[in-house]
């Protein structure tokens, strides 16, 4: 088999971890800023009918991603606004639309995920160690640019040469085209290339399917591939893997 020459990591449980409750505290966020912007539009609101066609949004969302396919953020938040008062968007001027989609987009900035045990250091470890590096991950409502912001406070975006959000490429894990992008803009050929991640379907099963070898971190009870070429209790094991490989 060809010698590694690119390491690709999942972000979420991979290298970084919400805090228990994190997506409920950050949809509380979003839901009274976006309240408050629709006040100051002229167009109240109450906090439980946007919290509806927010959660409403998440079941179209869902639905989106079962086909491994994504929603850009500017439509998600144009459903949104439609689940509350189909006249409601048309009636918001341009800059009350882009506020909500920023504070749509960036409320998780307001209640940060932490990193997971030696995050910084593995990936501080394989840079120096030469492998190219690139980050690929699925996203939900909060968007590509706010997790960039949020790698930037953790310390960790400066050590990958490419990042992949399904947001912004519209594919989302497993389907290979997430992988295959990646490879193509660090410039290497899917034997080349190694991906680290938690899940056995969008980490493992999709980065095979591209043609690259896998690193299943497996650190709860989450379930375990049969198809990785390596499954690890720990983060910190991997750069000792890579290279073996």
């Amino acid at each position: 088999m060809r010698e590694i020459a690119a390491v690709t990591f999942d972000l979420w449980d991979t290298l970084i971890q919400e805090h228990p409750g994190g997506s409920n505290r950050v949809a509380r966020i979003r839901v009274e800023e976006i309240s408050s912007i629709l006040s100051s539009a002229g167009s109240s609101h109450t906090a439980e009918e946007i919290m509806a066609a927010h959660d409403r949004t998440g079941i179209f969302l869902r639905s989106v991603w079962l086909k491994s396919r994504d929603v850009p953020i500017r439509d998600q938040v144009l459903f949104m606004l439609d689940s509350i008062d189909e006249r409601l968007p048309g009636r918001l001027r341009s800059e009350h639309l882009q506020s909500i989609e920023n504070v749509y987009s960036e409320s998780i900035l307001e209640n940060m995920p932490g990193l997971l045990p030696g995050a910084r250091q593995v990936l501080e470890e394989i840079k120096e160690s030469g492998y190219r590096t690139g980050l690929i991950s699925n996203t939900g409502r909060t968007p590509g640019s706010a997790l960039r912001m949020v790698m930037d406070r953790l310390q960790i975006l400066e050590f990958f040469d490419t990042t992949t959000f399904s947001n912004e490429i519209l594919i989302r894990k497993p389907a290979d085209g997430a992988f295959k992008m990646t490879l193509k803009m660090l410039k290497v050929a899917p034997g080349e290339a190694v991906h680290v991640g938690d899940d056995p379907e969008s980490d493992v099963a999709g980065a095979k399917r591209a043609g690259m070898r896998a690193i299943q971190v497996v650190t709860d009870d989450r379930e375990r591939s049969f198809d990785a070429d390596f499954t690890v209790s720990s983060l910190e094991i991997v750069p000792d893997i890579i290279r073996r490989l």
